[in-house]
Formats: C-alpha cells, sequence, structure tokens
C-alpha cells in the first residue's frame, strides 16, 4: 500500500486492485466459500468509480454494476455483518451516482475498515482506507481526519511505523485546521505510540504525561483514557510495572466504550501477572473473557493467561490456551505475534521441552527484528540467553504461591476496585 497522504495517491496506480480481498475469495477453507471476499471487491470496484480523478465511465454501466453487485449480495448466505456493511456502502453509492456527494460513502467504508481490523484482517482494512482516501476532494473535513488517523493504526498494526507516523502527522494538521481538538490530541497520542514501539521510552512517556495533563483541561475524558493507557504501556516497558497499573485501571474507568474497557482490563491483568499477584491477575482477565469481544482483545487476554498458566506451573490450562489460540496466531498484530511466539516458548521450556522453547523464542527474535520492535527485540533475546543457559530436559519449577505484600496505596486502591468489580458481576 501506499505511504504517501490523500493528497498525492495516484488513482491510476491504485484504483481497482483490491489484492487481499481477491486471496480472501480464493481460499479454500473460508467459512462462506470465499463469496464475502468476492462481495468485498466487487463493492470496492463500484466505489472506485466515485473516486477523484477516476477514468470517466458512462453513467448507464455504473447503474448495471451497482445493480450486480446489489444482486450478488442479495444472494449471499448467511447475511451476517459483513454482508450487511456491504449491502450499505452500495445503498450509499446509489445515493452518490444518483446526485449525491461521493464523500457520503466515507462513513460506511470507515464503518466496514474498522470491523475488519477488529477481526485483524489489516490488509483489507488499509486496502478499505485507502479507498476512502481517493475520495477526498480536496476539502478537509472531519471524515478526512478520521480517515488518516484509522489508517494510521492499522499501519502501527501491521508494524509499518514511519508510515503511520506520516498518517498520524497529517491528520493532526488537519485537525488543527478544522479545530478539531480532540483528534489533534489522538494524533499526538498515535506518534508517542510509534516513539515508544521503536523504543524511545523516555521521549515517549514525556509526550504521553503531557497529553494527559492537555486532556484534563479540555475536559476530554477518552483522549485522556488513551493517553493514560498508553503512558502505563511505556511505564511498562520501561520496568516500572507499579506505577503502571494505577495508570492503567484509571484509563478502565475513563473509558466508555466497551472495547477500549475491555482492552484496559485485559492490561491491567497482565501487569498484574507481571508484578507476581497471579489471583487478581487471573480475575482481571476472566472478566475479560466473560464479555463478547474482537478476536483482537480476546487473543491477548488468553495469551496472558498462557503466560500465567505456564508461571504457576498449569500445565493443562496451558495446553488449553496453546489450542485456543492455534487458529489466531496468522492474524496477530506484529508485537502481539512476538509476544506469541515469546511466550509459548517459554511455556513449552517450563514444561520440558526446551528445543521447541527456543526455535519460538528464535521466531520471536526474527519477527521484531524485521519490524524493528527494539523493545521486544531485547526482550526476546533476552529469553533465548535464558532458555539457552537453562537446557535441560526437566520442566522448571512452578512460581511459588506466596503472593507480595502490597504496600503502595495507589497500587492497593486498583487492587479494591477490582475487587469490587469482580463482587459486581
Amino acid at each position: 500500500m501506499l505511504s504517501t497522504t490523500s493528497r498525492s495517491f495516484s488513482t491510476s496506480t491504485v484504483t481497482g486492485l483490491h489484492e487481499p480481498f481477491l486471496a480472501r475469495a480464493a481460499e479454500p477453507d473460508t467459512a462462506d466459500s470465499g463469496s464475502n471476499g468476492l462481495g468485498a471487491f466487487l463493492v470496492l470496484r463500484v466505489v472506485d468509480h466515485f473516486a477523484v480523478d477516476a477514468p470517466s465511465v458512462a453513467p448507464e454501466a455504473v447503474s448495471y454494476q451497482l445493480l450486480a453487485t446489489r444482486e450478488f449480495l442479495r444472494d449471499l448466505h448467511p447475511q451476517d455483518a459483513e454482508v450487511t456493511t456491504l449491502r450499505e456502502i452500495v445503498r450509499v453509492a446509489q445515493a452518490a451516482h444518483d446526485g449525491g456527494s461521493r464523500r457520503m460513502l466515507i462513513p460506511p467504508l470507515l464503518a466496514f475498515a474498522f470491523w475488519l481490523e477488529e477481526g485483524l484482517r489489516l490488509d483489507e482494512g488499509l486496502d478499505v482506507l485507502d479507498t476512502a482516501l481517493r475520495l477526498n476532494d480536496g476539502r478537509e473535513c472531519e471524515e478526512e481526519v478520521a480517515t488518516h488517523l484509522q489508517r494510521a493504526r492499522v499501519l502501527r498494526l501491521c508494524g509499518r511505523f514511519e508510515d503511520a507516523k506520516v498518517s498520524y502527522s497529517e491528520a493532526g494538521r488537519l485537525a488543527t485546521e478544522v479545530g478539531d481538538t480532540h483528534s489533534v490530541l489522538l494524533s499526538r497520542i498515535g506518534r508517542a505510540i510509534v516513539l515508544q514501539r521503536l523504543g524511545n521510552l523516555p521521549e515517549a512517556e514525556r509526550v504521553l504525561r503531557e497529553i494527559v495533563d492537555d486532556a484534563r483541561l479540555v475536559h476530554d475524558r477518552d483522549a485522556e483514557a488513551r493517553a493514560l493507557h498508553d503512558l502505563s504501556a511505556t511505564l511498562y516497558a520501561a520496568g516500572r510495572v507499579k506505577e503502571a497499573i494505577p495508570a492503567v485501571f484509571r484509563a478502565y474507568e475513563l473509558y466508555e466504550r466497551p472495547l477500549h474497557r475491555a482492552r484496559a482490563l485485559s492490561d491491567t491483568g497482565t501487569l498484574l501477572k507481571e508484578l507476581g499477584l497471579y489471583v487478581a491477575a487471573k480475575t482481571a482477565l476472566s472478566l475479560v473473557l466473560s464479555h463478547e469481544l474482537s478476536r483482537e482483545v480476546r487473543a491477548r487476554a488468553v495469551l496472558e493467561l498462557l503466560e500465567l498458566s505456564t508461571v504457576v506451573g498449569d500445565r493443562m490450562s496451558f495446553e488449553r490456551w496453546r489450542r485456543d489460540l492455534a487458529d489466531t496466531r496468522e492474524h496477530l498484530p506484529v508485537d502481539d505475534l512476538v509476544d506469541y511466539e515469546m511466550k509459548l516458548g517459554a511455556g513449552l521450556a517450563r514444561f520440558g521441552n526446551s528445543t521447541q522453547g527456543e526455535k519460538h523464542a528464535e521466531r520471536a527474535i526474527a519477527i521484531a527484528e524485521k519490524h524493528r520492535l527494539g523493545e521486544r527485540l531485547f526482550r526476546a533475546e533476552e529469553l533465548l540467553t535464558q532458555l539457552r543457559g537453562r537446557r535441560t530436559d526437566d520442566a522448571a519449577p512452578a512460581a511459588t504461591a506466596e503472593e507480595p505484600v502490597v504496600r503502595d496505596p495507589e497500587l492497593q486502591s486498583t487492587l479494591d476496585g477490582l475487587h469490587t468489580l469482580a463482587e459486581s458481576r
């Protein structure tokens, strides 16, 4: 995909390709036999006619294509969420063809891209977002800002951090011009996340603390929650786990969207596990799995439960969570994929299979090197060194059942809040 902004897209080089959807349509083992992938391809081909500088086509030809695509979608079974979203895009495309603005198509395209992102179909989501940007007619508006923010996030999940930084910067520039304070804050948060993922933790922390303060000044709870959430991740990466836990739980309390709350609660469980508070960690992660979740959030929670079962020496649970993740691996974002390989490797080694454990640690290193994930690369190399130094066919001893005493007031407040939450469920 192109890494340029919407101002410099070349529609002649990208319009009508949509290879990720054709690839899905050709997969023999998809639940819908590839029909949804083909349907999405046909819908996006229709949308291409509305792109700026798209080749001129007779109105009758576009009308015929709209009709044929609508009939194809009508005959798909089951009529699931994806098909429903595609039918809405076609409905709006018909309205645009009948005299409406091409910009009418941007909101349903963003909704479709978000649905794909939640299912970890990142290449497909990026294709849809690039399609939306080609509808830009030179006017600066909130939809374009949202598209750049969403595109930057997907690029980040793909491990394309330099491209993500460009999209975040463009979103911030446009948001400033239209007076969208919330999106300006989001673009700043996004750029701080890129700094964090590339290993510049001190600068990421500094920027995120500034954003937390600025968000409080303008009473932007959502931006404050997001900045606290990412500040927590940065503090954890710097080895300051006790500081990270209250920050992420506060983010959980501030968030309003269920998905964001689930992510923050999952991260709370992860950090509690890192601190050796295994009972509280299991409570938090179990609360996460008690909800209907996106594939991404569920995968991350299960990853942590996999590691938790390793730490406490619960082989049965380890195998359960390992099976649960088997079909998810290929859809994981690159940073989660590194974590998956590391945690699986550590678990296999702990339960007596050092050779396989080292192979997974080596995979983690290769992925982290490829995508320039500095902090994760260091951790993966450290894991491999530990596994080689402990090379044995005997299972490593489980962690002690005695948990550390909590004396930090902020951390104890978080544990009290988590206990109250569990009791209320």
